[in-house]
């Protein structure tokens, strides 16, 4: 069920972005307090552990739960991508007038071919014929709600040495 209910999810942002219908509800939030409450099935799960990293103190100026949207599906592609690693690393940084959030796994890492096609409406990165589920919209709707904030996603990435997939957002919009 939970897997139909984000396939879903996915086809109903995607349809209010295309439409221009994605509403945003700004508050001041501590980022690193959104990221402890975030991916609750991931740590309930006691596969992974996810480690932050960075300023604890923190804030941000955005909608809170479409940041934690993005926040779980970079994790849930960690998980997904690297089920083999353990650690996953939520990082915080402060850059000036912008803040910075990664999630960082040390799974197989991506080719730098894939990686500018990673953003784009159902993508899919294929790994020699290994099945994921999804609908290769989670990147692209994350894409569209940090671009909706003002901010920038990126990813860096090196095959063998894992990813880290970015986020960054103006502290006041």
């Amino acid at each position: 069920m939970d897997k139909i209910t984000y396939l879903i999810d996915d086809l109903l942002n995607t349809t209010r972005t295309n439409q221009g219908q994605l509403h945003l509800n700004f508050s001041e939030f501590t980022i690193v307090d959104m990221l402890e409450k975030c991916c609750h099935h991931i740590r309930m799960g006691g596969k992974h552990k996810l480690t932050l990293q960075g300023d604890q103190g923190l804030k941000m100026w955005a909608d809170e739960v479409r940041i934690d949207q993005v926040v779980v599906n970079l994790v849930n592609n960690a998980v997904k991508y690297a089920p083999d690693q353990r650690e996953i690393y939520l990082i915080v940084e402060d850059l000036g007038d912008w803040v910075k959030v990664s999630v960082k796994d040390n799974g197989p890492g991506i080719s730098k071919d894939k990686l500018a096609h990673l953003f784009d409406r159902y993508y899919r990165v294929d790994y020699s014929g290994v099945q994921y589920s999804g609908l290769g919209l989670g990147l692209y709707i994350s894409a569209e709600i940090i671009k909706k904030h003002n901010g920038k996603i990126g990813v860096d990435s090196e095959v063998g040495k894992g990813s880290t997939f970015w986020f960054t957002l103006p502290k006041k919009t």
